[in-house]
């Protein structure tokens, strides 16, 4: 089974870049990065379920989470900048005949005339579901940079 799902994460990261870089742009580089940190974290987390020790498996385990929260936070930053600077709240109404309180919300502030507003609220929402991965990247960079004592 390790095997089978190992497969399905390469299968999707090649789908999945090949669709996302058919034609080179700015937003597509972006959601590029946001898909190959999520396919990351599935890699780090099928690495630590299948061939880790306690301790090693704790630390992948936390890595990969905090890749996914990452890719998460800069996918959703990536949807906000599209909404505020199309000035459009198109890309969050799904379907002719949206039932989805996202879809409703979106149709509302599109009457309204706050589509642009939408996509600064995202943008936050995106950057504060990045922001814990970055400081835990951080700590982790600044930690392995320490030298540890014998009392360690």
């Amino acid at each position: 089974m390790r095997w089978f799902f190992l497969a399905s994460i390469s299968l999707l990261a090649a789908a999945g870049n090949a669709a996302i870089f058919e034609s080179i742009s700015v937003s597509r580089t972006i959601g590029g990065v946001a898909f190959n940190l999520f396919i990351l974290s599935l890699a780090v987390v099928w690495r630590a379920s299948y061939f880790s020790a306690n301790q090693a498996k704790k630390r992948l385990l936390v890595f990969g989470h905090a890749t996914l929260m990452l890719a998460t936070g800069v996918g959703i930053f990536l949807i906000g900048t599209n909404l505020a600077l199309a000035n459009s709240c198109e890309s969050v109404i799904f379907g002719t005949k949206p039932h989805g309180l996202l879809s409703q919300f979106a149709i509302h502030l599109q009457r309204l005339g706050y589509c642009r507003e939408l996509g600064f609220g995202v943008v936050i929402f995106g950057l504060f579901m990045a922001y814990p991965s970055v400081r835990l990247f951080i700590g982790m960079t600044h930690r392995s940079g320490e030298p540890h004592s014998a009392v360690d």
